[in-house]
């Protein structure tokens, strides 16, 4: 079994798909926001639902995503630390669906929020989001323990790219696009330093239906409102 030394010499485990247990199959779709608006947002690396993915029209009504219902195509793997998560841009039609200028503007501003937080607030449109039960089973461990191992595959990455000596505390919440390849946008506490002040951090990876491939560590970074130091 392989472990990684984090800065105050406590030994984490690296994740495993043995350790584990887990699959991106397993997983339910939740009832996303009633999001009725379609922003211009675009994304390389293979984010796109009309590029990647095949949605059926019924789901897509109800808001949610069973398991099935959405057909991942081939892609390649995303490239470390280069979110292409777009930028929203104001559409006339979008704008309008909506009967007032009140109704349009709470749309606009919560949609600027999620891009802002790209991918880390639910975003019905994308097919994001949020996990409801950190403390559900998966595989033999909880949800909340596998997506610590998860966003610890990230740090590892992130503290190697920056020499910085990040260690994942606690996971807040976490978010999840289903697919044969899930990308989960997972949100958690971390100290910068051995007995540093606890810091929300933000990462990003991929896992893989069934387990076929390790989980693929995509980013890391520190939330929008901390500068990391």
């Amino acid at each position: 079994m392989t472990t990684t030394q984090s800065s105050d010499g406590t030994s984490k485990r690296a994740l495993t798909e043995e350790e584990s247990g887990y699959s991106s199959e397993k997983k339910p779709r939740v009832e996303g926001e009633d999001d009725t608006g379609m922003g211009d947002e675009s994304e390389s690396d293979s984010e796109s639902a009309s590029d990647e993915w095949e949605v059926d029209e019924e789901v897509f009504a109800k808001g949610r995503v069973e398991p099935g219902s959405v057909l991942d195509r081939e892609e390649t793997e995303p490239e470390w630390d280069v979110d292409s998560y777009g930028e929203y841009v104001s559409d006339p039609e979008v704008r309008a669906l909506f009967s007032s200028d009140e109704e349009y503007k709470k749309f606009r501003d919560r949609k600027i929020e999620v891009v802002k937080n790209k991918g880390f607030l639910p975003d019905p449109i994308k097919w994001i989001f949020a996990l409801p039960n950190l403390e559900e089973p998966w595989g033999n461990q909880t949800t909340r323990e596998v997506l610590k191992d998860i966003a610890s595959l990230c740090v590892k990455k992130y503290n190697e790219e920056k020499k910085k000596t990040v260690e994942v505390v606690s996971v807040v919440r976490a978010n999840e696009r289903s697919g044969g390849r899930t990308k989960l946008y997972i949100t958690f506490m971390a100290r910068e330093y051995p007995n540093g002040p606890l810091l929300e951090y933000q990462a990003k990876a991929m896992i893989f239906l069934g387990g076929a491939k390790p989980p693929f560590p995509i980013l890391c970074r520190p939330a929008p409102n901390h500068s990391s130091s």
